[in-house]
Order: C-alpha cells, then structure tokens, then sequence
C-alpha cells in the first residue's frame, strides 16, 4: 500500500506539505495562550488573587472621585517616573542582562501577561523592586542592583513574579498612587505634600490596608513563576536582613520565630501604617499558599502525591489569621 493510500483525507499530502494544515499564525498563538490563561480568570480576576485585595480594592473604587483622583496623579507622574528612569537606569533587553530579560520573559509568559520593561536602577544600599504603571500604558519593573546582587538567580525570579503579579492583576493605578501618595513627604514635594494633608485618615488607612492585602496576592504571583517552591520563602527572609555577607545560611525556622514575640506586642499596631506586611507574616502566607489546590492548578508538576490540600476559601481565611494586624493566629509548630 502506497503513503498516499494509507494516509487520512484530512492529512492529504498529494498537494503538498502536510505542515500547510497547521495553523501557526500570530493570531492562533495569541488565542491558544489566552485560552490557557482563561482557565485562571474567575469573575474577571486571577484566581489566585488574595480575597481582601479585590474587596478592599473595590471598596476604594467605591469612593466618590477617589478613582478619578488615584488615576490623574499617575497620568501626570507616571511618564517623568519612565523618562527619569531612561536617564539614570539601565534598560534590560536580550542583549543587555539577557538572564533577566529571560526571568521576566518566563514569568509574563506564565501569567499571560504583556512583556513589561524592566530596568536596574543603581542603588547599592536599599534592596528593592517595584512597578510603575498607567493603565493606559505599558508596565515598567525596576529592579536595585543591590537586589540583583544578593538574591540568587531564583529568588530573583520570584521577586519578577511578584512585579508580574501587579501586573496581571491590575494594581497599577492603585499601587502606583498608593506609592506616590502614601510617600509624598518622603519625596519632597510641594503639591504632594498639600494633596496629602488633604486626604482623611480613613482613606489613608484603606489605601494602606488595600496594599497590604495587594502584596499578599503578588507573592503567590511571585511562588507561581518561581523555578523552585521554596525560592518566595528564602527571598522573603533576604529582605529581613539585607542579604548581608551574601549569607545563605539564615535558618528560617528560626526566622519564622520571630513572628509570635511580633504578635503579640501591641507594637505590632505601627503596621497599621505600612504598605506591606512585615516579611515574616508574609513568609507564614506564602507557606499557606504552597498547601493549596491554587497553587498545584498552576504547577501540578510540584504536587505530591497525597497532599492534602486547602481551598481557596479555607487558603484565605487562614492567610488572613496570619497577615491581619489586629488580631493574628498563634503559629503552627514546624
């Protein structure tokens, strides 16, 4: 029997190469990825987005003019943020630090998400990354060279992950302003300065609160990118103490530690006043995370057989025992 015999009509190859039938075109590979990162979408939101971020964020939008406000001061400063950073950074490309262009490729990909730009910013002493970002366009991510210099290749990676996360879920006109407003003295300027004696400090303490919860939701963005499960929880612990002597021997037992002698001192109250959660709640949510059907949806090579598992709705109930400032669950032994 001749090929042409025993091949199906729908493989016909008597008019030519059978890979003519393959549709690789640029709008087959868009639909194919969108599809992929649909199944992650639950009422407009990633699913593994942190409850209080949507609901607390909403609350805010909820605000009269408190949207409008949020979005005019980051059309206005948002582009000298970009023009300053092309200045003074140095803009990562595949010819210029190609393993994190790589990183950031590999975590965009992964979330379905746009390539943002990144740049390192030369700052040896304050390990940092963040986003800058309008919704009317493209995401920037600024990494510290002291970051890139501290962190291995793989807890870099989970800090892109976690930039990718307020990408992907939309933080960027809240952050950003969060960012601007909540820093305004810290920045030095005069019309910032005036819009903050202006704000009530019951929008001030939302704003903040809305923050807190944000971060939770980026790091398990962060835990989802990352090449190595435990890559989240040893950067986390980087940031507590600076990544000193390029020290790799930090016991995080003991750092987990830390957090029942903060629990349960009425000192914990000034995080009332902060952006993020300090690192060691964060460490206790992120190990949540990494028991839970949410994260083995996005990773199920990690799953090990046996696991059981928590809900998303059992995940944050228990986060928020954990990251909540007022009243926090004692830890569980390890």
């Amino acid at each position: 029997m001749s090929l042409k015999e025993n091949t199906p009509a729908k493989y016909d190859i008597s008019g030519g190469n059978p890979t003519d039938m393959i549709d690789i075109s640029f709008r087959k590979y868009v639909e194919n990825r969108t599809t992929r990162s649909d199944i992650h979408i639950v009422n407009g939101i990633p699913d593994y987005a942190y409850g209080p971020d949507f609901t607390l964020r909403e609350k805010l939008r909820a605000l009269p003019g408190a949207y409008p406000f949020f979005k005019a001061i980051t059309n206005q400063y948002v582009p000298y943020m970009k023009q300053t950073l092309n200045m003074n950074a140095l803009r990562v490309g595949p010819d210029q630090f190609p393993e994190v262009h790589k990183m950031t490729q590999d975590c965009a990909m992964r979330l379905g998400i746009g390539m943002p730009t990144v740049y390192i910013y030369p700052e040896p002493a304050i390990i940092n990354a963040y986003t800058i970002a309008t919704e009317d366009d493209s995401p920037v991510i600024v990494i510290h060279s002291s970051l890139l210099e501290r962190f291995t290749p793989g807890e870099l990676k989970a800090v892109i992950g976690h930039e990718c996360g307020h990408i992907h879920n939309v933080h960027s006109i809240y952050n950003t302003a969060a960012n601007i407003i909540l820093n305004a003295m810290a920045m030095g300027l005069p019309i910032l300065r005036q819009i903050m004696s202006l704000l009530s400090m019951p929008l001030k303490y939302a704003i903040q609160a809305w923050s807190r919860a944000a971060e939770v939701t980026c790091d398990r963005a962060g835990v989802i990118c990352s090449d190595d499960i435990n890559d989240e929880l040893t950067s986390k612990a980087k940031f507590l103490y600076g990544a000193a002597l390029d020290s790799d021997d930090v016991n995080l037992d003991a750092v987990l530690r830390q957090y029942d002698m903060l629990r349960s001192t009425p000192v914990r109250l000034l995080e009332l006043e902060s952006t993020h959660p300090v690192p060691v709640r964060r460490m206790f949510a992120v190990m949540e995370f990494m028991n839970s059907e949410l994260l083995y949806s996005w990773r199920p090579e990690w799953r090990t057989p046996g696991q059981e598992l928590l809900s998303k709705q059992e995940l944050d109930a228990r986060c928020e025992q954990y990251v909540g400032v007022i009243k926090s669950r004692k830890a569980s032994k390890r």
